[in-house]
């Protein structure tokens, strides 16, 4: 608890036993869990808040996203590439074709041996 030992802790106590004294304790308590109570409740308010705000804006990114990923399966794109339609053109064969063409390589930046 926020890096006290129990034996800190216990000091802690028997300080505040003697400084605010056995009839006052009580009072100091309940002050502290009120305080509490309340920090607890406006941390709750702006986290509500905060997700009322950009909940909207958060929908929108997630649909996006989903927009983005549908895109990236499509593979007619990738069979539309100026070379391949050319080497398509030229050859019967499409693996002789994508070989030619250089464009099924997922080495990009290598250098060729």
């Amino acid at each position: 608890m926020f890096g006290l030992s129990w034996g800190q802790i216990g000091i802690i106590l028997l300080v505040a036993v003697f400084v605010l004294g056995p009839e006052r304790i009580p009072t100091a308590i309940a002050g502290a869990l009120t305080a509490v109570r309340k920090l607890r409740a406006l941390v709750a308010g702006a986290q509500a808040d905060t997700l009322g705000q950009f909940t909207s804006e958060i929908a929108q990114l997630r649909q996006q996203l989903a927009e983005l990923q549908d895109l990236a399966g499509i593979s007619e794109l990738r069979a539309l590439h100026p070379q391949r339609v050319l080497a398509s053109m030229t050859t019967s064969d499409p693996a002789a074709a994508e070989s030619a063409t250089g464009t099924g390589r997922t080495d990009r930046g290598a250098a060729s041996p």
